[in-house]
């Protein structure tokens, strides 16, 4: 989940939990403690490919790593404040802000290892974008207004409560939404007698309302959308060949990483001596077009450099990417249009 969310969310629960006691520091704190996990971008970067992949969501958003990392949090926090919140009052928060950061990651589709060191299993809900305008803004406006009324004012805590009843409503709305496009999807899948191994479904970014779905079928790996909007247009699946054999064959360790990481859903391409990997789990960049260089903008490439395996992430440039035309794109697909 994106970090403005954690941030906000943490707040709502800080307060909630210590609010009466130290007031707005409680939200400040807590904003710190949701947002805690997501540290790991300090090692694992963004600009790394293969430490991003490997690194981030991975120890530092395990449960049981997290149970660890609020005792001694809680300890320091407890002595900050000279003893007057109970030491049982600051684990609360921390471990409360901690599995909840995880627990709403693993509601996403990147993959989050919340059983390590025990398994290394990526764990995804896929019922939720990584970034949702409808989900976020309305508990960042309700936390914000809340933040002006006094610490122990009802109107307060009325406000906080209800940023808190809206985060769990609107998830639990999210797998009703996930149920009923799945059943879209299958009926499609079904009249268009597409047979498939595997499937996944995930709403596309800033919304709930559109979703698109990936399935593995024969040598080919396929992948539509549908909005709740749409009514009577029928889904329209559009192809890409695996290719499994240029992965399976490839040395290098970061073709066994990546497929892995893309938790099946994998196509491969052989440009001259590299490897193009395109992981679709992500959704389709740009809707309007088809061919994978167009519509997947970000994808990986394996290749020899001075005799030795590499990797990196072909990433489109600010001058590809006219975020406003995406927008307008993206409305035209939620409508259905």
């Amino acid at each position: 989940m994106d970090s403005l969310t954690h941030i906000v969310l943490g707040a709502a629960i800080g307060d909630r939990i210590l609010g009466k006691k130290i007031g707005r520091k409680a939200a400040w704190i807590g904003a710190l403690a949701k947002t805690f996990p997501d540290f790991d971008l300090l090692y694992s970067g963004l600009n790394d490919p293969r430490k991003y992949v490997l690194y981030h969501r991975s120890y530092t958003h395990s449960f049981f790593i997290e149970l660890l990392t609020a005792f001694p949090m809680a300890w320091i926090f407890f002595h900050l404040f000279k003893k007057k919140v109970s030491y049982g009052q600051w684990f609360l928060l921390w471990i409360v802000c901690l599995w909840c950061h995880s627990l709403l990651d693993i509601c996403t589709n990147y993959g989050t290892r919340i059983f390590l060191p025990f398994s290394k299993k990526l764990v995804s809900l896929n019922n939720i974008a990584i970034a949702d305008l409808i989900f976020t803004v309305p508990i960042l406006i309700l936390v914000v207004a809340a933040l002006f009324y006094k610490n122990e004012s009802i109107a307060r805590i009325r406000v906080m409560r209800i940023s808190l009843i809206y985060t769990v409503c609107y998830l639990g709305m999210t797998f009703v939404n996930k149920s009923i496009v799945n059943r879209h999807f299958e009926d499609s899948l079904k009249q268009q007698q597409i047979v498939y191994q595997d499937f996944m479904s995930n709403p596309t970014i800033l919304n709930n309302i559109m979703w698109y779905a990936v399935v593995n079928s024969d040598s080919n790996l396929k992948i539509g959308e549908y909005s709740l909007l749409q009514k009577d247009k029928p889904i329209e699946w559009r192809s890409y060949p695996m290719n499994r054999q240029l992965l399976d064959s490839c040395e290098s360790e970061d073709a066994r990483m990546l497929t892995w990481f893309s938790q099946g859903f994998v196509f491969t391409q052989l440009n001259q001596d590299t490897l193009e990997v395109f992981i679709p789990k992500f959704g389709r960049g740009d809707l309007d077009k088809t061919s994978a260089h167009e519509t997947f903008l970000y994808y990986y490439r394996i290749f020899k450099k001075d005799g030795k395996w590499t990797m990196d992430a072909r990433q489109p440039s600010s001058s590809e990417m006219n975020f406003k035309e995406a927008f307008q794109q993206l409305i035209r697909k939620i409508r259905g249009i």
